[in-house]
């Protein structure tokens, strides 16, 4: 973790309601430009084998939208409770290229094709040095060995884990969103989409099932003193069957989140968004059993009318229920119809 397990997540939930209450008295205007909100999700490599989509503009256009991400997680969990027992220690790294085409103004596809990795990662020093040279709790990293790769669950009846390095093809998703028109007001969106089984789930690249959800979206702007465009979005997830999550895993799962940017000088933004989703198991194991939280920041760089280029950076607002910290660079191309 790159802030205390207590008081920085207090910071962190206080700057996310600070967030969430803008949203609230905001007045609504036309949503301008190609914002859109941060590329994240919750890498924990368990909630990552749930097909949870990740936030985006709700406005449908005309054409092609190519993003690409490139995200790299850092992951220390070591918990105990009972018969049950959680070991995630190693980092997770994802390339994801999303191809989303506009066929109708009020229609669009969108495929989105990951490459993950797991291995022992390079991070562990680094992000321990932080730790103490703000004087900051390590979570007792100093009791294990330095970038190793260890993901262990056990449950009563239930054995799932890793140790070698892999990679290879996640679970590849589809989705498909239509506009819904308002005369005023925000844009707001419906979609449905599937998670395939397309990751080999032995090593952890996906579940060995298949994913379904809906959702809803909403976009829109505030032209006051500080001008922001936000998003919206919340949906159900139901999910297949995964050997690796045992027999307590959660079927059912709800998600969401809050997105804000704050265009603060000719092409450049801040971006804050908040991400949460429901607990994946029932048991006794917290980092699986309360609901998922993250907080991201991230700085955008409009270089063109057609592409912006976004770095930034996650952290678990809910202890353990998401990677220590996550790193991303998003590259996004938005053709002309």
């Amino acid at each position: 973790m790159l802030v205390s397990r207590s008081t920085g997540k207090f910071v962190f939930a206080w700057k996310a309601s600070l967030f969430s209450g803008a949203l609230l008295v905001a007045p609504i205007v036309a949503l301008a430009g190609n914002g859109a909100p941060i590329t994240i999700s919750n890498l924990s490599p368990l909630a990552a084998l749930r097909g949870l989509p990740t936030q985006r503009n709700a406005d449908v256009q005309l054409g092609s939208v190519v993003t690409m991400s490139q995200s790299l997680s850092n992951h220390f969990t070591v918990e105990e409770s009972g018969d049950a027992s959680l070991m995630l220690d190693g980092q997770t790294d994802v390339l994801s290229l999303s191809l989303r085409y506009g066929f109708d103004t009020d229609w669009d596809i969108e495929v989105t094709l990951p490459w993950v990795q797991h291995s022992r990662g390079f991070m562990d020093p680094l992000i321990s040095d932080w730790h103490a040279f703000f004087g900051l709790p390590n979570g007792d990293r100093e009791d294990y060995p330095v970038n190793q790769l260890q993901y262990r669950l056990d449950q009563p009846h239930h054995e799932a884990a890793l140790s070698n390095k892999v990679s290879g093809l996640g679970d590849v998703r589809v989705a498909l969103s239509r506009k819904m028109s308002l005369r005023d007001g925000p844009h707001v969106a419906l979609s449905v989409g599937m998670k395939a089984a397309t990751g080999e789930e032995a090593d952890w690249l996906g579940s060995g099932a298949t994913d379904y959800w809906a959702l809803a979206r909403v976009s829109g702007g505030y032209s006051g003193g500080v001008p922001l465009l936000w998003h919206g979005q919340i949906g159900m997830t139901h999910a297949g069957v995964s050997d690796l999550l045992g027999p307590n895993q959660k079927r059912s799962l709800w998600f969401g989140g809050v997105s804000l940017e704050w265009p603060f000088r000719d092409k450049w933004s801040v971006l804050a968004q908040m991400d949460a989703h429901s607990a994946l198991v029932d048991g006794n194991l917290s980092a699986l059993t309360r609901p998922a939280g993250l907080f991201s920041i991230a700085l955008r760089w409009n270089t063109s009318p057609h592409w912006t280029l976004d770095l930034g950076f996650s952290e678990d607002l809910v202890v353990e229920s998401a990677p220590d910290i996550t790193f991303m660079l998003t590259a996004r191309y938005v053709a002309s119809p």
